[in-house]
């Protein structure tokens, strides 16, 4: 299944991790449609928050796609650029925010990182 990659934790996972010039061109080729009253549809504050993202390696997805769901994402890497992404996905009544923000984020940096290796090690 293919969605537009604004509103999705792991569609900003990559999107973070590629020039800006090319992040406004997928933008303006998919659009930024509202799926609820959280998500992002202006193409500057989305920008931003992708600063946010490079930054801290996570992604997150609170009820922008659904109401009641939350996520967390890690971008996978190699050499130098987003090859796909790492995403848990729950109900935000069992995703609290110390959990989403805090627990999830490390075990996916983690497994993000193992990823890495192993497909560097495959490309040797």
């Amino acid at each position: 299944k293919r969605n537009h990659m604004h509103h999705l934790a792991a569609g900003k996972a990559i999107l973070a991790y590629l020039p800006e010039e090319r992040v406004r061109e997928i933008l303006d080729e998919q659009g930024m449609p509202e799926y609820t009253e959280h998500t992002v549809t202006d193409p500057d504050e989305l920008i931003s928050e992708l600063e946010e993202i490079r930054d801290r390696e996570i992604a997150f997805n609170d009820q922008e796609t659904t109401v009641g769901m939350r996520s967390v994402a890690a971008p996978v890497i190699q050499d130098g650029h987003p090859v796909g992404s790492i995403i848990i996905t729950g109900p935000a009544k069992r995703m609290k925010d110390d959990r989403l923000r805090t627990e999830l984020p490390d075990l996916l940096l983690a497994a993000s990182n193992e990823l890495e290796l192993k497909l560097l090690s495959e490309s040797m």
